[in-house]
């Protein structure tokens, strides 16, 4: 770590689910400047695209924005649509590694000095979903009141369709917990910023009452129509492929001031038993237009989250 001074408290900030593969998230994505955030550090919390001469051409540009850039790779980073350039997601999974090693995008742990006398850990965690069908004890599985949404989100979920898996000596959720155990310090005497794409928690699927105070003062804000809830496909059940419980157990061990995360398309902002626990996700444009991605136009891009707001 650099030991020079810094002019100012050097920023964190965070955001998920770019989804640049859509013209207006890449046109949106690329007016970050560097004159606004070349002091910053970004948590980029996974969900980039499927593509990965795109994600390299994302990632590079955010480097060049940015003072320092944090990485966690989303379900989309490992969808194959050319078995023929690679047979294998946990392959792809450690091609994107190497990506982002060679470009200087971080994806371990380290220690960022935020002013000249203090410093932030972020810590990377690597995740996968677990399924009621695969691993039911770390499942974040909430049951539905209707039964096709089930059997609908297992026929619509592109994962089941584009992720090619090879046998696995444990489920898939179990494989990134203990990649990351390989990656994470004994100890960190800084405080602590941990991220996930995954939802480590099911408490945090669905909207507390502020988070939905949220959700209908930005559709008020776009002259919407107030929503008696967040869903958009009432009859698909997230909770099968949302996040798992592994997550919850690492960010546990390590425990930190705030974890962000993203995947749900759906914003949140709660502190539980100390942790904060962030979801800024930029989302779709149909979402955005809908009042779901509240927050966004309020920061005009990722959410500040260091020096906490409080402070």
């Amino acid at each position: 770590m650099s030991r020079s001074l810094i002019s100012k408290m050097r920023r964190i900030f965070a955001i998920s689910d770019i989804h640049v593969d859509f013209k207006e998230n890449r046109e949106y994505v690329n007016s970050w400047s560097h004159d606004r955030y070349g002091e910053d550090v970004l948590i980029l919390a996974g969900d980039v695209t499927d593509l990965t001469s795109l994600l390299k051409e994302t990632l590079q540009h955010l480097s060049k924005t940015f003072y320092k850039v944090f990485y966690v790779s989303g379900n989309h980073e490992l969808w194959i649509r050319r078995p023929e350039e690679v047979a294998d997601s946990i392959v792809k999974f450690h091609e994107i590694i190497s990506l982002c090693d060679s470009i200087g995008i971080c994806t371990r742990p380290e220690k960022i000095q935020v002013t000249d006398s203090d410093s932030v850990w972020v810590c990377p965690l690597f995740s996968w979903y677990s399924t009621p069908d695969d691993d039911s004890d770390n499942s974040l599985y909430i049951t539905a009141t209707n039964p096709e949404s089930d059997k609908n989100a297992r026929d619509m979920w592109m994962d089941n369709h584009l992720c090619i898996w090879s046998k696995l000596p444990s489920t898939r959720s179990e494989y990134f917990e203990k990649y990351n155990s390989k990656q994470i310090p004994p100890t960190m005497d800084s405080p602590v910023i941990s991220f996930s794409h995954f939802v480590p928690r099911q408490d945090l699927i669905l909207p507390n009452e502020k988070e939905k105070e949220k959700l209908n003062a930005e559709c008020e804000r776009l002259g919407l129509a107030v929503k008696k809830n967040e869903n958009s496909k009432v009859n698909f059940n997230f909770s099968m492929y949302a996040g798992c419980k592994r997550i919850e157990k690492q960010i546990r061990e390590i425990n930190p001031v705030i974890h962000v995360y993203g995947h749900q398309h759906r914003q949140r902002d709660r502190n539980i038993d100390g942790v904060n626990y962030i979801s800024h996700c930029l989302g779709y444009k149909k979402e955005r237009d809908a009042g779901f991605m509240w927050g966004i136009d309020e920061w005009n891009g990722p959410k500040l989250i260091w020096p906490p707001s409080s402070a």
